[in-house]
């Protein structure tokens, strides 16, 4: 597991404080909101990966081989 020292500024964490609840470990709280938002921006980023390999697949359907015209169709 990773560790990073992160710093929050206090007035903001006053803001937050109510949301948290009674009795709720801050430092626990804040470690699954940033679990929640890096599993968030894993699937998202999960997400457009397998978008993009879907179009780079589908690239090559529709070429029309060499010399075709379709205006002549």
């Amino acid at each position: 597991m990773c560790r990073y020292n992160i710093a929050i500024d206090d007035a903001l964490m006053e803001e937050v404080r109510p949301s948290i609840g009674d009795g709720v470990d801050e430092v626990v709280w804040v470690q699954l909101q940033v679990e929640a938002l890096f599993r968030r921006l894993a699937a998202e980023a999960k997400s457009q990966k397998k978008h993009v390999m879907l179009s780079q697949r589908l690239r090559g359907i529709g070429t029309a081989p060499e010399g075709f015209d379709y205006k002549k169709v």
